[in-house]
């Protein structure tokens, strides 16, 4: 009997222990997500500045580190062809073993071999053939518009105006979903709140963060030397922290026609694999709001991981308790959402902001174990 109330105290206690831990980690999240709301600048209006364009030569080109890439490479140069201000445009093929290299060179464009191995490698010898002032990364399934260069430019023109002499210029990457697909909005959905969280950080000076499939460098300042080669992913991480580190402007491009649209994942396990990639170029070397971030998203979905192993152990209650905690969740996500469908004119229903937090945990469970499983890749590369 003592050794059964001991049993039954003991379990009492760990579920209390457990409670109180899961709403501390949401209300530590709830303000962080609150800051990220706030520091967010006014999205550009349409009273843009004029753009003044100095003469014909292009100041922008356009490099795009490739491998394998001949599905998806043709429409990127079709939209960088048709662009109302005009780059140059320099492929490097990371030792395709498909056309990718041809298609460039039948589109007029020049194609170099990457002579070392991976993207990082790739940028580098890219850079030392850069001849504009200003370097561009994007990557290769991603689609602009037509004043893309235009909007970079006006921006660099902006900002030196400020007298603000701007090293790297980030513009908004956003998933491109079908509307009856709630697999694809909601994809679209959560990377436009990674976006907004990035976004308002790099606009307060308080992060080094963007994604190389959309970002535009001084070319004089680019920092080659510092890519890392240990790992296959990482470029932009590694380029942007390096700028912030010697205290360079990094400036957010808010307008509309800067943005680059990529393509949803197919599948659960395409979504999990890409998203530990990323997590994994974070933990070296990342600046101090990633860690922090990080480790908050990480409390919160451990703790509702534990809960969720226990709950069964308490029956209707652990049940009752375990739909508070998600829908505590989605009430601070809901917030975060709405700002970011608004902010990039996202596709969103309300089921789609009722389900995304257990979509997201499903995410943040699914990416931890590809981690711990120590297979991930990157074009066929280990990081």
């Amino acid at each position: 009997m003592n050794i059964e109330m001991a049993f039954d105290s003991g379990g009492t206690a760990l579920f209390c222990v457990l409670v109180a831990s899961n709403v501390l980690c949401l209300v530590i999240y709830a303000v962080q997500v609150q800051h990220w709301i706030t520091r967010l600048s006014k999205p550009t209006d349409g009273n843009q500045p004029e753009f003044i364009a100095a003469d014909h030569t292009p100041q922008i080109t356009a490099v795009i580190p490739c491998r394998n890439e001949a599905k998806n490479l043709p429409h990127l140069l079709q939209d960088l062809a048709q662009q109302t201000q005009s780059v140059e445009v320099l492929v490097i093929d990371d030792h395709s073993t498909d056309a990718t290299c041809k298609i460039a060179e039948e589109a007029g464009i020049k194609c170099i071999l990457n002579r070392g191995q991976g993207k990082k490698a790739a940028l580098r010898q890219a850079h030392g053939k850069v001849k504009t002032p200003w370097m561009a990364t994007l990557d290769a399934d991603v689609r602009i518009g037509a004043d893309w260069a235009q909007s970079m430019i006006r921006c660099i023109q902006e900002n030196q105006t400020r007298n603000q002499a701007p090293q790297a210029i980030l513009g908004t990457v956003c998933i491109q979903p079908q509307f009856h697909s709630a697999w694809q909005r909601f994809q679209a959905l959560e990377y436009g709140c990674l976006m907004a969280w990035i976004e308002g950080g790099v606009t307060s000076r308080s992060l080094a963060m963007g994604s190389g499939a959309n970002s535009v460098y001084r070319t004089s300042n680019y920092p080659a030397g510092q890519l890392h080669e240990k790992r296959a992913s990482g470029d932009d991480a590694y380029a942007l922290l390096a700028i912030k580190e010697r205290h360079g402007s990094i400036v957010w491009n808010s307008d509309s026609n800067a943005v680059a649209m990529t393509q949803p994942a197919s599948r659960w396990s395409e979504l999990w694999h890409q998203r530990a990639r990323w997590a994994s170029k974070t933990t070296d070397g990342s600046d101090g709001e990633t860690q922090k971030v990080g480790r908050t998203v990480a409390a919160v979905h451990l703790m509702l991981f534990a809960f969720t192993i226990v709950s069964a152990d308490f029956g209707a209650l652990g049940f009752a308790m375990l739909i508070a905690l998600f829908a505590f969740k989605t009430i601070v996500d809901q917030r975060l959402i709405r700002t970011a469908a608004k902010r990039y004119a996202l596709p969103c229903r309300p089921a789609d902001i009722l389900g995304f937090s257990v979509r997201y945990t499903l995410l943040v469970w699914g990416s931890w174990w590809h981690l711990l499983r120590g297979h991930v890749k990157w074009k066929d590369r280990p990081l």
